[in-house]
């Protein structure tokens, strides 16, 4: 059997690292970008989000993202939760200015990839009780 010149090996060599470097870059800018889920859609910098789906009485409002689409994402807004007292239909909404991070993520069935976590940092002053979630997990949409 002959040999290749070393030359030649190595120029093949190269253009199989190209060739796989090739595919990669386009399997990557092929990737769903990055959303959160949003009760039962996805949505990129959504303004609202709502955070218990099944009343609707807590939710960010006035978001304003950056870095969204990679992870973390990073969001500053306003939590608002209905104190439900004497009952949640006679409750009142107090909010309260937060800074938000969205990290970590999952592919869906259905397509699409969304975050997994929103961390939430109360900014004011006027701070919620220990009882409201500072964290929220976020399924695929449905």
């Amino acid at each position: 059997m002959d040999k290749l010149p070393k030359h030649h090996l190595i120029a093949s060599c190269l253009l199989a690292a190209a060739i796989v470097l090739a595919a990669f870059a386009l399997s990557a800018s092929a990737a769903a970008p990055l959303k959160v889920t949003n009760c039962n859609n996805a949505s990129s910098k959504p303004k609202r989000l709502t955070l218990t789906c099944g009343d609707g009485n807590t939710y960010l409002k006035n978001l304003s993202w950056s870095n969204f689409g990679s992870d973390p994402a990073s969001a500053k807004g306003t939590f608002v939760s209905n104190t439900c007292e004497p009952n949640c239909a006679e409750g009142k909404n107090v909010s309260y200015p937060v800074t938000i991070k969205a990290q970590g993520h999952k592919k869906c069935k259905k397509g699409g990839m969304v975050y997994l976590k929103l961390s939430l940092t109360y900014t004011g002053p006027k701070k919620p009780p220990p009882s409201e979630p500072r964290k929220w997990f976020f399924p695929c949409p449905a």
